[in-house]
């Protein structure tokens, strides 16, 4: 099917579907990006599309995907932290069209938004990226959390697709079902493919071991945090969780040792210092 000359900006796309939202996302080298202030990205899709890719995981004929370019703010009012959206920068739209995907640039701020635009070349980067690199026909469902899961349910994500790292929760859920005996090879080579994924990072391991420790799974969450320990040996914080956990299961010995490596991490006044003296007080006692 030809390519439309034109098309007019909808003026409802936010009140469409709102997919998702990325912010300082880049595909080319990470420096690069990273030189200027990161840019939200926000992804808006027709009701009457997302009402037909729910009951089949493809994308119908006239599916439009609005992207919302934002800039990105990081003081004010009362935030001191993170980064929330202010001013459009720019407006982008993919639209299937037949067999084919056209894409749209409805210019930025700086120079103005357009109420209409023409396609882009087929040769533009934009249609090589997306052909190649959709996870779901041309389109990047791998950043919509819903319709990712939608896709897969369906069978309908390209072989070719790579899937990131299993969250926390995920990890979590297969630990209490499984064992963490079982889990721990999956969550090593988790760690290895991606290490700045949230099950890299300590905080969330060591959240994942709590919440292990609360479910009654005490030997799974001590398997974790000697994981953890492993991982950031120079944590007072680790060995202090691994010591808590030692102490529930009942282990004197185990927990005054890992108490006593925590001291000789953390400084005179750090929180796990304050816990570990008064666990090596109390279990001298006994």
């Amino acid at each position: 099917m030809a390519a439309e000359i034109e098309l007019a900006l909808p003026k409802d796309y936010r009140e469409w579907v709102f997919m998702s939202s990325g912010v300082g996302m880049t595909y080319g080298p990470a420096a690069a990006a990273a030189q200027g202030a990161p840019l939200f990205d926000n992804v808006f899709v027709n009701p009457e599309a997302w009402k037909e890719f729910k009951q089949t995981g493809v994308w119908p004929d006239r599916t439009t995907f609005i992207l919302e370019i934002r800039y990105a703010a990081s003081q004010g009012s009362i935030n001191k932290a993170g980064n929330y959206q202010t001013d459009i920068s720019a407006i982008e739209l993919a639209q299937r069209q037949g067999d084919e995907w056209n894409y749209y640039t409805f210019g930025t701020a700086m120079r103005g938004i357009r109420e209409k635009a023409g396609p882009l070349p087929r040769n533009a980067g934009c249609v090589a990226c997306h052909s190649t690199n959709g996870a779901v026909q041309w389109t990047f469902s791998q950043f919509y959390p819903e319709a990712l899961a939608i896709a897969k349910a369906k069978g309908t994500v390209k072989a070719s697709y790579q899937a990131p790292v299993d969250s926390p929760a995920a990890f979590y859920h297969r630990i209490v079902k499984a064992g963490w005996v079982n889990e721990q090879p999956q969550l090593a080579a988790a760690r290895v493919k991606d290490p700045n994924a949230a099950v890299s990072r300590e905080g969330q391991l060591n959240f994942m071991g709590y919440n292990l420790l609360t479910a009654g799974k005490t030997q799974d969450a001590i398997g974790l945090f000697r994981f953890v320990t492993d991982q950031f040996p120079q944590s007072a914080n680790a060995q202090d969780s691994l010591a808590e956990a030692l102490e529930k299961s009942g282990d004197r010995t185990a927990a005054l040792e890992a108490s006593r490596k925590c001291l000789s991490l953390a400084g005179p006044d750090d929180r796990a210092a304050k816990a570990s003296q008064e666990r090596i007080a109390r279990l001298s006692k006994n």
